[in-house]
């Protein structure tokens, strides 16, 4: 495997993240690619590192990894006040769009992952990437980040969770944008992941986004929680997202 740092240019931000190739990938022989979106708070790596331990299992199934930080969180520029879900989703567009230009890349055999928030914005960004996507995955995705923010600016003046605070626009542009209408304007292959036991995300959305996907897969992980934090519900996660990504080296 080989890693290799990244950055490109979105709304005036540079993003920072990684590139992660299988062996063997180059110019003369392109491989398929997942671009993974992390979630709320979040980093490219995620808590626990499960995006990363995600990534490497992926890379070591041949096909390349994709991982920015957002603007506004991680290593990449901007003030995480000034996130919303509309910036997550320009900044997604601006990440699968630098990855189907990548050399050692086939553009024809791209997909999309989102974990939690990252799974509401990757199904707006498939709804306005469709002719480049071949593949999304939405692990433990989220549809009402904006709504608990809401409830929490009514009740306290502010929208924080923990030492992280985001401005009203995050509420804004929430009610925005619907991503199980977008799912389903994207309709393409799909697979989604659930734990039964997420108490950050009510795990009947899963179910939302499988109606609006029919063609979708739906794997439920029994007993995980938001963070697959246990190694059997890993296993679990990253044996589902392994078989699912298989079709794009078909």
């Amino acid at each position: 495997m080989h890693k290799r740092y990244v950055e490109l240019e979105s709304r005036g931000l540079v993003l920072r993240g990684y590139l992660e190739l299988p062996e063997g990938a180059s110019p003369e022989a392109p491989v398929p690619l997942l671009v993974m979106f992390h979630g709320f708070g979040g980093t490219l790596s995620e808590k626990h590192f499960l995006l990363s331990r995600l990534s490497r299992r992926v890379v070591e199934a041949g096909v390349a990894t994709l991982r920015l930080d957002f603007g506004g969180s991680g290593e990449s520029d901007g003030d995480f006040f000034d996130v919303t879900p509309l910036t997550e989703v320009l900044d997604g567009q601006a990440i699968v769009e630098f990855g189907c230009g990548l050399p050692e890349v086939d553009p024809e055999r791209v997909g999309l992952l989102g974990f939690s928030l990252g799974g509401f914005v990757a199904a707006c960004v498939a709804a306005r990437e469709t002719a480049r996507l071949s593949l999304l995955v939405l692990v433990s995705a989220a549809t009402g980040t904006h709504l608990k923010m809401e409830r929490l600016l009514k009740e306290t003046g502010h929208a924080r969770r923990g030492a992280l605070e985001v401005g009203e626009a995050f509420v804004r542009d929430g009610h925005a944008l619907d991503p199980i209408a977008s799912a389903a304007f994207y309709g393409g292959p799909a697979l989604i992941v659930q734990g039964t036991s997420d108490a950050a995300v009510p795990p009947e959305t899963a179910g939302r986004y499988h109606d609006a996907l029919p063609g979708s897969r739906l794997v439920w992980v029994d007993g995980a929680d938001h963070a697959y934090d246990a190694p059997e519900l890993f296993e679990d996660l990253a044996a589902a997202v392994t078989r699912a990504v298989s079709r794009l080296r078909d």
